[in-house]
């Protein structure tokens, strides 16, 4: 029994969540992030916290350094071996569209160069049987010499999820040469018969390796200095955690990291305020990331796309991502409209409010002019916000839209929530899950303060705000257990499968999942173990995730499976094709705690708090609703504890949120503290159109 810790890098604060397991107590820190030096705020951070060192026996990291590369394309040069004939796979892609009708709209660009896809003359047939074997001297031949630019090797050859010999021989032929060349075989990343979605898994996989390899390596050193000598973990995208070799090992299973956190904290405060049925809006200085909750669980998927056209094929948590955060910025397009985001001024130099030299306006910059943010208190007094330089940061958009500050300020806050809004509806409506039957649990520095105009413009009447919602994404990488996904390609058909055959291969699979679990640092733990079966009609191209009961599988359970596909195409496409033949495709097996984990319940009373002040006391504030200025009580969260329901306008201030109740709604505190808003006239599903235009533009 030690302290545990759980620490968020995201890309505007890295904050930090621990619990002393003998004691009950909770540490909480955040600092500003250092985006181009990572390493330098977890070091920040760990000094703030005010536990010893020696204390703490582990540590669980999100980070935002995987995705971070991709987007901004700072990642390897790939070289890209596959069969010889399939080199152009990765830039053919696909044959859809974003935009049926966008005559200008270009497909994605790969993250591997035409130049370096690279065949070699190989061949495997369909059933994994060798054509061609091999020649490990071609291989050599193929790859360039290496100068000063980090290098990688991306290996995806045709129906190596059935036979990965030859993926293993070019491996070995590529160590022989260069042992420090990294090296990503798609039969270990992404199992699973797609060409496409294999290669693209491997290609990102390569594309990470030397970055994610020194984040590795600087973190290991950066605790290391600060006394820490536990283990620790990266946090993964699936939700679960791997220790920090075998995540750098396969990058691009964490690859969603930071994201992951967010979610799994969101389903455990879901679950802690009775909403089995939830939506996470996690807003912070950057990004929003939405993501769906069901029976108390986030959902999950088999793919991440990274954009339109680029999937990973790796497990994930199922998210919906935009570019909305306290520093996403403020801007006019060429049709003199006015846009928010998806440009963010980050931590670095951050919003024109911080004083570290941002200029552009923000959304932090809209809210303290409106009067949401209290300046003397933000991060719990540790950051001093100058509401003249918000001020003259909106003056230069007024100048092209006309009106004042506060009129821009109010659009772009109305614009930023309906985009929020529509984030989302994708995860719902376009899903057929109505919305309105879910609470809204809001989490981010900034989610909190738009939370109820958000779910007011969907028709939603219940915001669930969790306790250190700032922090929510570091407590969820310190609640998540370990948790491995094993994925299996298979070629089956209905009409033939013997029970039997499919009772023997997933017993193969069940065996490695709990193998590779105990690895994970829990050598004697027994895992839960869950399965499902990727089935879809004979001839359709995608397929659909059908759970698989445990225990053995006879022919009655077999039906079932079956009988719960037919069901679920129905419920999908409005129809069933009972006499047509069901292929399976994909058996997957997951492995989880058998019990999870056990926490003392969160407290608003932590050490380690990143205040320079004490919280200010109930006090009265004028605050911008609707279109004017109100006279609104403004209380500390400590206070409204047990106090019983109180109507809005109000503000309820913490350290790392401000939680704005508008008129209309009400809010109350259960006695930990969990605040749960609802909206006074649940009937009116009206929400204010994000499209108002700012007076006298």
């Amino acid at each position: 029994m030690g302290i545990r810790v759980g620490i968020d890098t995201g890309g505007t604060f890295t904050d930090l969540v621990a619990v002393d397991e003998s004691s009950g107590e909770w540490y909480i820190a955040k600092v500003p992030s250092t985006p181009a030096r990572p390493v330098e705020a977890l070091a920040a951070i760990l000094e703030q916290a005010q536990f010893d060192p020696a204390d703490v026996s582990f540590i669980v990291l999100g980070t935002t350094i995987g995705i971070n590369a991709v987007l901004t394309r700072t990642g390897a040069r790939v070289l890209y071996l596959t069969t010889k004939g399939f080199e152009d796979v990765p830039h053919i892609q696909r044959i859809n569209r974003k935009n049926h009708y966008d005559f200008v709209w270009r497909k994605p660009t790969p993250l591997v160069r035409r130049q370096d896809s690279l065949g070699v003359d190989e061949r495997l047939d369909s059933e994994g049987q060798v054509l061609r074997p091999l020649q490990p001297d071609q291989v050599r031949e193929l790859l360039p010499e290496r100068g000063d630019e980090d290098v990688a090797v991306a290996i995806c050859f045709l129906f190596s999820y059935l036979n990965p010999s030859s993926e293993l021989a070019a491996r070995d032929a590529i160590a022989a040469l260069d042992s420090d060349l990294p090296v990503s075989l798609s039969h270990e990343i992404a199992p699973i018969w797609r060409e496409y979605e294999r290669g693209t898994a491997a290609i990102l996989d390569a594309y990470l390796k030397p970055t994610l390899d020194r984040y590795v390596a600087g973190v290991g050193e950066a605790f290391r200095e600060q006394g820490f000598e536990s283990s620790w973990s990266l946090l993964k995208s699936n939700g679960g955690h791997a220790v920090s070799s075998e995540a750098r090992e396969r990058p691009a299973h964490v690859l969603l990291s930071g994201v992951a956190g967010g979610a799994i904290g969101g389903a455990y405060f879901a679950r802690a305020h009775d909403a089995e049925r939830g939506i996470v809006l996690d807003m912070g200085g950057t990004s929003c990331d939405v993501c769906l909750i069901v029976e108390g669980t986030p959902l999950f998927s088999s793919e991440f796309e990274i954009e339109f056209g680029l999937p990973v094929a790796v497990p994930t948590v199922s998210t919906n991502t935009i570019g909305a955060g306290g520093g996403s910025i403020g801007w006019i397009d060429p049709g003199g409209f006015l846009q928010v985001g998806p440009q963010s001024a980050g931590a670095e130099p951050g919003p024109a409010c911080y004083g570290k030299g941002g200029s552009d306006p923000t959304l932090t910059d809209a809210n303290l002019v409106l009067g949401r943010l209290n300046p003397d208190y933000f991060l719990g007094g540790a950051l001093k916000l100058d509401p003249e330089a918000s001020r003259a940061a909106l003056g230069r958009l007024v100048e092209g839209l006309g009106g004042d500050e506060v009129a821009v300020a109010s659009s772009m806050i109305r614009i930023a929530n309906e985009n929020m809004a529509n984030a989302v509806r994708i995860v719902t409506v376009e899903e057929g899950v109505d919305p309105r039957d879910h609470a809204l649990i809001a989490m981010g520095g900034a989610g909190p303060t738009h939370a109820a105009e958000i779910a007011e413009a969907i028709g939603m009447d219940r915001v669930i705000v969790p306790l250190h919602p700032g922090l929510t994404s570091a407590f969820g990488a310190l609640a998540a257990d370990v948790r491995v996904d094993e994925v299996k390609s298979i070629a089956l058909k209905s009409t033939t499968v013997a029970p039997e055959a499919l009772q023997d291969l997933f017993r193969d699979i069940e065996e490695t999942a709990a193998a590779n679990f105990r690895a994970q640092g829990s050598p004697d733990a027994e895992p839960a173990l869950a399965r499902t079966i990727a089935m879809r009609y004979e001839g359709q191209n995608y397929e659909q995730e059908i759970p698989v009961p445990g225990g053995e599988i006879t022919g009655e359970v077999l039906a079932g499976i079956l009988e719960r596909y037919h069901e679920l195409h129905n419920e999908f496409y409005g129809y069933r094709l009972d006499g047509l033949p069901v292929e399976l495709v994909r058996l997957t097996v997951t492995a989880t705690a058998a019990e999870g984990s056990e926490m003392p319940p969160l407290s608003l009373d932590v050490r380690g708090q990143t205040a320079t002040s004490e919280p200010p006391g109930a006090r009265t504030a004028d605050v911008y609703f609707g279109d004017d200025f109100h006279s609104t009580p403004v209380v500390s969260r400590a206070e409204s504890v047990g106090g019983g329901p109180r109507s809005g306008p109000l503000i309820v201030e913490s350290m790392d949120t401000t939680v704005v109740v508008p008129p209309g709604w009400t809010v109350e505190s259960d006695a930990t503290g969990i605040l749960e808003l609802r909206r006074e006239h649940a009937g009116d599903t009206s929400g204010t159109s994000a499209g108002a235009a700012v007076a006298g533009s």
